[in-house]
């Protein structure tokens, strides 16, 4: 599972696909939940998936977090106006808007399990995870990490949409996955302004992306998980062992159509690889990354 809060780009130098967001005025959404048709959900083949309910509903309950830390990624960028205010009308508005759509997908094809009380006490433990100690020291090595995060998030749900059973769940997952490329856009773009004004080296864009790497499937899909499994499972306690067991469920659903050659290509685009230099890195990361990833 690919969260890391704690996608597909050109990888020629000379594109400008991947640099250039299509820009949509500040509070106005590519979708929404009203233009969903929650009529049409076919429940019964995703409420018989055990390891899809867990990877929906750990999905929705970290996205229902954004607001959590979002006050501190403002902070790191207090003062950049253009930064702060996208942050705020139009990435903070998104992610709210997928957690509030997963949310409600679980509700009914589950309708048994209490989200709302099962999510409160995943907040209670998630919120003292959410310091402004995990942001990158300077801002341009914290717009790496961001398209990390964002390359995460897209694949994770361009590969939900691609399992799902449900055309409802594929269609909110695809949804979501297009936001977080654009998101993406918008990170990378930022990142190569302050480089600009800020620069980093290679070195150090590559800490920050490996630093943002081993967050993902870190404390926040644990904790999501432990709280879903003891809901489940109220008298067993969680442990690592148990842990490792529902993410190699997860991996066997997920492996087949996770879409590997767009995540490397996202990860890569940062370090500014030369062609040549890329083109040799880009299929070893690729092998690489499928005997860790997803």
């Amino acid at each position: 599972m690919c969260f890391g809060r704690s996608t597909v780009p050109e990888h020629k130098r000379n594109s400008s696909r991947c640099d250039a967001p299509t820009p949509i005025p500040a509070n106005r959404q590519r979708w929404s939940l009203d233009s969903l048709d929650w009529q049409a959900i076919s429940s019964n083949p995703a409420r018989e998936s055990e390891t899809l309910f867990y990877l929906v509903t750990a999905a929705s309950f970290i996205e229902s977090t954004t607001d959590r830390y979002t006050a501190n990624l403002i902070a790191q960028f207090r003062g950049d106006n253009e930064i702060t205010s996208w942050l705020e009308q139009q990435w903070l508005p998104d992610e709210i808007q997928h957690g509030h759509a997963l949310r409600r997908y679980v509700q009914i094809v589950w309708p048994n399990f209490d989200w709302d009380r099962v999510y409160i006490s995943f907040l209670d433990e998630f919120s003292a995870h959410c310091g402004p100690g995990e942001l990158e020291p300077t801002r341009t090595r914290e717009m790496a990490s961001r398209c990390v995060v964002e390359m995460g998030t897209a694949s994770y749900y361009r590969t939900l949409s691609l399992i799902s059973p449900d055309p409802v769940l594929a269609t909110i997952a695809g949804q979501i996955a297009h936001d977080e490329i654009r998101h993406y856009k918008h990170f990378y773009r930022y990142f190569r302004r302050f480089q600009k004004t800020e620069p980093e080296s290679r070195r150090s864009v590559s800490i920050a992306l490996l630093n943002r790497l081993r967050m993902i499937d870190g404390q926040d899909s644990f904790i999501a998980m432990k709280h879903l499994y003891r809901n489940s499972h109220p008298c067993e306690p969680f442990n690592i062992r148990i842990y490792r067991n529902l993410r190699r469920r997860s991996r066997q659903l997920i492996e087949p159509h996770f879409p590997y050659r767009m995540c490397i290509q996202m990860l890569l685009k940062p370090l500014d690889l030369s062609p040549q230099v890329h083109r040799i890195a880009l299929p070893m990361a690729e092998t690489l990354a499928r005997w860790v990833v997803p």
